[in-house]
């Protein structure tokens, strides 16, 4: 047994001795530069305004049929100068929106859109209102819901029964 204890004491000094030198006489470092950018970037989705039913003889003969939807963005942290511009739709005519009867497209209900709860502003730079803007729409990385305000003007006498529709293209510029 004394023999073997010097072996493995002979064996462990030996390996001792190769790890107390150094891997190499002389070492040298750099610096590694990382970077990237990240770029200004928006999403936009929209909402349906879904108009209760019209009456123009009744419920709506002196009362305008007023509902909301909205639209709801994405912006990088930090992007500013953010606005929305809604189109003017498929069937305007000068610069009135207008929904279409679906069974008989010569027949019209007039309608807007609007950036206010007055319902006073209209939306959309091409129906003589303007594009959406505000500090509000400042990119934050986080969805924001911005609210668009219709309104279907009262006592539209030359409506015929049937379903009504029209399509507004929303566009964000950053």
């Amino acid at each position: 047994m004394a023999r073997r204890s010097r072996v493995f004491l002979l064996a462990g000094l030996s390996l001792g001795l190769f790890l107390d030198r150094p891997a190499s006489a002389a070492s040298q470092s750099n610096v590694v530069q990382v970077s990237t950018s990240v770029t200004a970037s928006c999403t936009i989705g929209t909402a349906v305004i879904a108009f209760a039913p019209y009456d123009p003889v009744n419920s709506n003969a002196t009362i305008p049929d007023d509902q909301t939807g909205d639209i709801t963005i994405r912006c990088t942290k930090g992007t500013s100068g953010i606005t929305i511009d809604l189109g003017n739709g498929a069937h305007n005519t000068g610069r009135q929106r207008r929904m279409a009867n679906m069974a008989s497209t010569t027949t019209f209900i007039n309608y807007e859109v609007y950036q206010d709860t007055g319902r006073s502003s209209i939306w959309g730079a091409g129906d003589s209102g303007s594009l959406r803007s505000g500090p509000d729409l400042n990119g934050t990385g986080l969805v924001v819901a911005v609210t668009m305000y219709g309104r279907i003007p009262p006592a539209q006498l030359a409506a015929t029964a049937g379903s009504y529709n029209d399509t507004l293209v929303s566009t964000i510029n950053f």
